[in-house]
């Protein structure tokens, strides 16, 4: 039997279903996309599992990122994209890429970094703006006097964050108002065993154990203040005082000095500096301080106190 040949009719039909298929071919090998996934540190993330679904079709794409963090899909068709990323200890992250613009040749897409944010960090962060809302509630609160709203607002904070240094904080500035000085000494030191440096705590620190008239500790901690910042000009104050009643006279003016450097005009520094001159009897030098005060204050009190002291001056210089 002789073998069949193929005919020329047969040959035209495959050419002509090659030149048509030629384009459905060319669709699927649009694009090759690049990219990365990395941290909010910027270190890559390996073994992220990465899902395009292509939004018009359904057709989907599966691939994890290398040790560097890098992914790369070649051959893509146009369309418009939904990207998952995935891994074990990180929120399910989404994107949308779209490269709608069919392509003759293989284009190039570099994707910009894909950042993930660990759920430990995101945890971080959801506490931290709790605090921040926290403890703004609970300033409030102590300017307004309801001190007993103010310790349950930061009780709350620090049962989610026991050393929470903020809530802590303003739990000792709580305890200070109901004049609970051994609560709040107990808060203020937990403050400052974590931070040793944290603004105000030193001071707070001082104020109750002057109230609780432990002299000695409450000059400990306005010197310690002063040490943390030489420009804190109530913490020089306070320490000037203890100092004055303890009859130190010499270090006592040093203080009010060292607070006046910072506040030249604060009534109540130029004050005391004038009293610790008159106890060195530079009687000239006190009357200028004390002038000064008298001029700087705007109580009444303290105006006609400072009268009756600037005329015993005087009386006395004669």
């Amino acid at each position: 039997m002789q073998r069949r040949g193929i005919d020329t009719v047969g040959i035209a039909g495959v050419v002509a279903a090659l030149v048509l298929s030629a384009p459905a071919l060319a669709q699927y090998r649009e694009y090759y996309i690049r990219g990365r996934v990395i941290d909010t540190q910027k270190q890559p993330i390996p073994d992220v599992e990465i899902q395009l679904l292509d939004k018009e079709t359904s057709r989907s794409y599966h691939m994890k990122t290398g040790k560097d963090g890098a992914f790369k899909f070649a051959g893509l068709p146009h369309g418009v994209y939904e990207a998952t990323f995935s891994k074990e200890g990180y929120p399910l992250t989404k994107v949308e890429w779209k490269f709608e613009s069919p392509q003759e040749s293989m284009k190039r897409e570099d994707i910009p970094d894909v950042v993930l944010v660990s759920q430990e960090q995101k945890q971080r962060v959801e506490l931290a703006k709790e605090t921040e809302s926290g403890t703004k509630e609970a300033a409030e609160k102590i300017r307004n006097g309801d001190f007993d709203g103010a310790i349950a607002q930061v009780k709350g904070l620090l049962g989610k964050n026991p050393k929470n240094t903020s809530a802590l904080f303003f739990l000792g500035l709580s305890y200070v108002g109901k004049r609970m000085y051994p609560e709040a000494i107990d808060a203020l030191t937990q403050v400052l065993e974590l931070n040793p440096t944290f603004p105000g705590a030193q001071f707070e620190l001082g104020v109750c154990y002057r109230k609780l008239h432990d002299q000695p500790k409450a000059l400990a901690a306005f010197e310690k203040g002063l040490e943390v910042d030489p420009t804190n000009a109530d913490a020089a104050y306070n320490a000037g005082l203890v100092l004055f009643e303890q009859n130190r006279i010499d270090d006592a003016l040093a203080r009010f000095q060292q607070g006046l450097d910072s506040k030249p005009q604060d009534p109540d520094l130029l004050e005391m500096a004038g009293r610790c001159y008159i106890n060195q009897a530079k009687l000239d030098r006190a009357l200028e301080s004390l002038e000064k005060a008298r001029a700087a204050t705007t109580d009444a009190d303290k105006g006609a106190f400072l009268d009756a002291l600037i005329g015993k001056l005087r009386a006395q210089m004669k």
